[in-house]
């Protein structure tokens, strides 16, 4: 020990510290059991898969008032309160994407919503809620009115095919209508097919995935297959070998923030928060806590 630090301690005195602590386990195993430790200023748990310290040196104040605290906040708040980051999860980002691809595609299918904003009153406030309405300009919508047509038998005077419109109908262009060269090798699919716009996200990730070595030779893992199942499992499963680490690999619909990397807290972490919680509500049950306690 320096001297330094020597002389900062050479006045200490010890005494007990004031702390509570508790055990809770299975009669007969040691499976997940824990221990739950109150002391000024901090809740500790340990045990079988536990390390967690809840610091809070307000509410932890006393025993009674941390325990009502641990038991009544949302896990959320306990973990970022015991300095618990979270984790990046592979598959919720791989739903996030598939999800931002498909919402143009269903659209053209379905229809799309439009939004508006209504006053209404809560509590004497005045505040505004959401009121999504229905359009009826999807493809459902048009064949729905091309059937009725032909059942009323004027189908003649219908303005449109819903087999010409489509948008899972992709038409291979003819040589002459090729259109002019965007990339500086002839790799671009819309040179070569007319896809329907609703499947810009979709060729987004097909480039970035199982068509970023196709070209216009190859009639391998062509751009079409974005509109088959098959074809947009085939790009799901290697968005999945992509994503199961975040780094300069990301495809472009994260680069361009169009998709951020999804991030939630480890089951283990979810855990030790309920282990907490379920300590503290056995604590209270045993009639421990003074409930009239208010939390600083």
């Amino acid at each position: 020990m320096s001297y330094d630090h020597a002389s900062r301690l050479a006045q200490h005195e010890m005494k007990e510290a004031v702390c509570r602590s508790f055990q809770f386990k299975r009669p007969g195993s040691s499976a997940y059991w824990f221990n739950l430790m109150w002391i000024p200023g901090k809740l500790i748990l340990t045990g079988d898969g536990c390390d967690m310290t809840l610091t809070h040196h307000h509410a932890c104040s006393s025993f009674d008032a941390a325990i009502k605290w641990a038991s009544s906040s949302e896990m959320d708040y306990l973990l970022r309160t015991a300095k618990q980051q979270q984790e990046y999860d592979a598959h919720a980002t791989l739903q996030e994407i598939i999800r931002w691809a498909n919402e143009p595609v269903i659209e053209a299918l379905n229809g799309g919503t439009d939004e508006h904003y209504v006053p209404i009153t809560e509590d004497g406030k005045k505040r505004y809620r959401t009121v999504r309405t229905p359009r009826r300009d999807g493809l459902r919508h048009l064949c729905q009115d091309y059937r009725r047509a032909i059942a009323a038998g004027t189908q003649d005077e219908f303005l449109e095919d819903p087999k010409a419109v489509d948008p899972r109908r992709i038409v291979r262009l003819k040589p002459n209508r090729y259109r002019p060269i965007l990339w500086e090798v002839d790799h671009d699919p819309h040179r070569f097919w007319d896809f329907d716009p609703c499947w810009d996200r979709w060729l987004s990730l097909w480039k970035d995935t199982v068509g970023a070595d196709w070209h216009s030779g190859s009639n391998y893992n062509t751009p079409v297959m974005v509109a088959t199942h098959e074809g947009r499992w085939r790009i799901k499963d290697a968005l999945e070998r992509l994503l199961d680490e975040p780094g300069p690999m990301a495809p472009q619909c994260m680069c361009a923030l169009d998709v951020e990397c999804v991030y939630r807290w480890s089951w283990s972490q979810e855990y030790q928060i309920e282990a907490i919680r379920f300590a503290c509500s056995k604590i209270i049950a045993a009639g421990l806590v003074d409930m009239e306690v208010e939390v600083p």
